[in-house]
Formats: C-alpha cells, sequence, structure tokens
C-alpha cells in the first residue's frame, strides 16, 4: 500500500447463544464487526466457549445491507470444562477485506454460549492530497446466491454476477472466491464464467461432491484462486459470473480489492 496509508484498530466483539440450525441468513444471530468507510481487513476471528459444549457448528455470515450470505462453519468438539480444563477456544487467520458497511455475523448451531472477537485493520490516508504515484484501495467484497440449475457452457441460461462493477479505473484485483453450499449437495458443478461487457466465456469449473450437512458436519465449502492468486479484473465493464450445474442454493462471496491513484 502507499507510504500515505494509515492503519488503525477495529475489532468486533459479541456473544452468541442462541441455537440457530439455518445456513440461509435466517434466525437469530449477533452482529460482531462493521467496516469502516475504505474497507476493513478482517485478520483474525477468536472463537471462546463460557461452558461445556457439544458437537456442534458456529457460523459466519456477510451482511450487505439486504442479505446475509454463509462464508464459514467452524466445527465445535465436546468439550467438559473443569478447574484444571479450559473451555474450547479457537483463533483462526482470516485475512479477508470485508467492503465498507458491510457486516460480520455469526451464529450458533447448539443453544451454547460463545464469545467471539474479530480483529480487524482500518486504513486510511495521510491527506486527501497524497502523490500521484500512491495506490488507493477500498475493499469490494461482492457476492450472490446462486440457485437455479443450468448445465450450460457457454453462458446461457440463469446466471449470477458474483463480482464487478469497480468504482476506481484501474481495476479490481480479485485474492479469492469463497463458495459454500447452504444445502446438502449431490454430485455436479460450480461454474465461474469472465464478462467483458458483451460476451460471456466460461474460466473455471469446481466439482462439487455429494456431501449431507448436519450438526456436525460442514456443508460443501471451497477456497478458489483465479489464476496465479491475485487475478487482475478490469474494473469499468469486466464481471465474474456463476453457475450451478443442480439446482442446488451456494453461496459465492468474493474478496477483492478496487484501487485507483489520485488525480
Amino acid at each position: 500500500m502507499a507510504a500515505e496509508t494509515q492503519f488503525s484498530s477495529n475489532m468486533g466483539i459479541g456473544a452468541i447463544s442462541t441455537a440457530n440450525t439455518n445456513l440461509d441468513g435466517t434466525g437469530t444471530m449477533t452482529s460482531i464487526l462493521t467496516a469502516s468507510s475504505n474497507g476493513t481487513l478482517i485478520r483474525t476471528i477468536t472463537i471462546k466457549a463460557l461452558g461445556d459444549t457439544t458437537n456442534g457448528m458456529v457460523r459466519f455470515f456477510i451482511y450487505n445491507g439486504t442479505n446475509k450470505r454463509l462464508i464459514s462453519e467452524v466445527e465445535i468438539p465436546p468439550v467438559i470444562k473443569s478447574a484444571t480444563d479450559p473451555t474450547f477456544g479457537i483463533t483462526i487467520p482470516v485475512n479477508f477485506a470485508l467492503k465498507a458497511g458491510w457486516v460480520l455475523y455469526a451464529s450458533t448451531e447448539k443453544a451454547e454460549t460463545f464469545n467471539i472477537i474479530a480483529e480487524g485493520l482500518n486504513w486510511g490516508y495521510y491527506t486527501s492530497s497524497v502523490r500521484y504515484e500512491s495506490t488507493k484501495l477500498y475493499a469490494l467484497s461482492y457476492g450472490n446466491t446462486i440457485s437455479t440449475a443450468n448445465s450450460n457452457l457457454n453462458g446461457t441460461g440463469t446466471i449470477y454476477n458474483v463480482l464487478g462493477g469497480g468504482s476506481l479505473s484501474s481495476g479490481i484485483m480479485i485474492q479469492s472466491l469463497n463458495i459454500k453450499a447452504l444445502v446438502n449437495t449431490t454430485p455436479g458443478m460450480v461454474r465461474l464464467f469472465i464478462y467483458n461487457g458483451s460476451t460471456t466465456l466460461l474460466f473455471m469449473e469446481i466439482p462439487v461432491p455429494a456431501i449431507t450437512k448436519s450438526a456436525t458436519a460442514h456443508s460443501f465449502s471451497q477456497l478458489v484462486k483465479l489464476g496465479l492468486g491475485d487475478f487482475a479484473l478490469p474494473g469499468s465493464s469486466y464481471s465474474i459470473y456463476a453457475t450451478t450445474e443442480k439446482g442446488e442454493s451456494f453461496s459465492v462471496t468474493a474478496q477483492s480489492l478496487n484501487w485507483g491513484y489520485p488525480a
């Protein structure tokens, strides 16, 4: 980042305790962290139980102001606390750039109490007049829920926009795409397409195995890297689209950074 970039801490904390088995963003959950004006880099998330635990799941969702989309599930093991045995706890490295104004939420499969601590960094710039060669960045973590069956490889049929439309002129740096099933899955495929404003071309296929989710078994999940890991997409007219071979619901969330330079 630019020499003029300044960082400040943005820590989100909250407690979850009401059982919620839903993967579609409904039901009781707790707001943990809201991203700042340029975005917030969520570095780590800590889950700490306040009592005994049974096999279950803690889930994390991203709220974009309209929809909550599942991005991750963390399996909780059975642990009985004592004077010499600690309760369950884990710190997870995340490094997710959350878009400005978007919110991280958490829920628990079982009616057991957990503290959630999200460690984040906000970034800003020293003055409004930074050097011309200095890069200005903001988070562009867009996404969508795909659910309509489409077996086409030519870009026709029901297709969902999962990223595009960055407002800075230089482009969008895609760091990863997170694909998370919201239901049981059967063998199929999630497909990614590149759209340039007029033509839609197949770019990548991600095989989906048969997985039966439960309170203690994750639904299908895959973190996808495009290109060599940081994939530069033109921001003015290009988009990433996604389809699903089967009529099964998936949350597809893009983590990316939009960049440009001061005028």
